[in-house]
């Protein structure tokens, strides 16, 4: 069941996760156009699970010490109120609502808030953040569904030195700018390690060769080549400068080149000024209680040691899984409103950007090395 209004945990407007552990989610227009989805108010009007007009008042527990808030108050009604009246204004229109003295909130806020969702074109929810209710806006951004964009540091095994330490420096820096996750750190890292490990009692038919192959390989994930090589990637810089070992470094070989013009486009999205994939993470369609968590962007977008190695295909497998039961997080741009709000909701076009510079990314890795 989704709800219209949405508790969120931790900063306000962040989801619960890290950029760490796997997701699916109905994909949604992204543009100026709005769907018939729970989540813009429409197929479960809003509210309508939660607090129906003869509800009772709807309470969610402080951050702090656990008590019991109410958030269908006046005071609520009325900053909701002031933070649409002030967004109708910079729109330029009229907010199709008529305000009444007295009354109960809880009759008045779902009444808002189905003049707010006709008035405004991105989709809208309501949110609490320090104990107040607000109006959110907000729109999908255009990104693959269901994609893994991992990226493997295996194959710079096959790599001169010199070029080596340049695909490794720029991975660091784009694992650090965007605070994505390793594979160890994935929320079903654990379960594929249990796999390898109990390989004779998965596999029937597994020969000893594999059982003994696969037992190595978790080794290797927990204390070994692989997990010390994932550790380093955190570590201090491969290079001095990597914009000028990428400017010095020559090769004649085509499939280098192009790697290096990737790593060179890549670097154009992790300047300082970049935005990171942590500033669009927003779950939409938040419920306290759920049988599924989302596919979170940290499953997505993830270091690993390899992409087809068993770890890999178990991890895979168990992700498949769970896209079949829940939805994904991808990019979100979205707004809280307030009274004081100034400019209309705007978005940019940077995950779509990354989102193709990373199909090329690890397409030309997969291809080639």
């Amino acid at each position: 069941m989704q709800t219209a209004i949405r508790i969120s945990q931790g900063k306000s407007g962040g989801t619960h996760y890290p950029l760490g552990r796997p997701v699916r989610h109905p994909k949604r227009n992204s543009g100026t156009k709005k769907e018939d989805t729970a989540a813009t108010g429409k197929r479960h009007d809003f509210l309508t699970d939660k607090i129906p007009p003869l509800s009772p008042d709807f309470w969610h527990k402080d951050g702090y010490d656990g008590s019991p808030v109410n958030l269908t108050t006046p005071e609520n009604f009325n900053y909701l109120y002031q933070s649409a009246l002030n967004y109708a204004g910079l729109m330029g229109i009229k907010l199709p609502f008529r305000y009444r003295k007295g009354g109960s909130p809880r009759l008045k806020i779902p009444e808002l808030y189905k003049a707010m969702d006709e008035s405004v074109p991105e989709c809208i929810n309501l949110e609490e953040k320090e104990g107040r209710l607000h109006f959110c806006l907000f729109r999908h951004h255009d990104w693959p569904e269901p994609a893994l964009f991992w990226i493997p540091i295996d194959f710079t095994e096959r790599l001169p030195v010199p070029l080596r330490n340049i695909v490794w420096e720029f991975i660091r820096q784009f694992v650090r700018h965007h605070g994505v996750c390793n594979v160890t750190e994935a929320f079903c890292y654990d379960f594929a390690i249990e796999e390898l490990e109990d390989w004779e009692n998965r596999d029937s038919d597994a020969s000893p060769k594999e059982i003994r192959a696969n037992k190595r390989l978790a080794d290797s994930y927990q204390s070994g080549k692989r997990a010390k090589a994932l550790k380093r990637m955190s570590g201090k810089p491969f290079c001095n400068s990597l914009e000028e070992a990428v400017r010095n470094y020559r090769t004649e070989k085509g499939k280098e080149q192009k790697l290096l013009g990737l790593i060179r486009e890549g670097m154009a999205l992790i300047t300082p000024e970049s935005p990171n994939l942590t500033d669009y993470l927003y779950d939409w369609a938040y419920e306290e209680e759920r049988d599924f968590y989302p596919v979170g962007m940290e499953s997505q977008v993830m270091l690993v040691y390899s992409t087809d190695d068993t770890l890999a295909e178990c991890m895979k497998g168990f992700m498949n899984s769970d896209y079949q039961e829940t939805y994904a997080l991808t990019p979100v741009t979205y707004r809280f409103l307030t009274p004081e709000t100034d400019c209309l909701f705007q978005m940019g076009d940077y995950p779509e950007r990354l989102s193709k510079w990373l199909a090329r990314f690890t397409k030309h890795i997969a291809d080639n090395f």
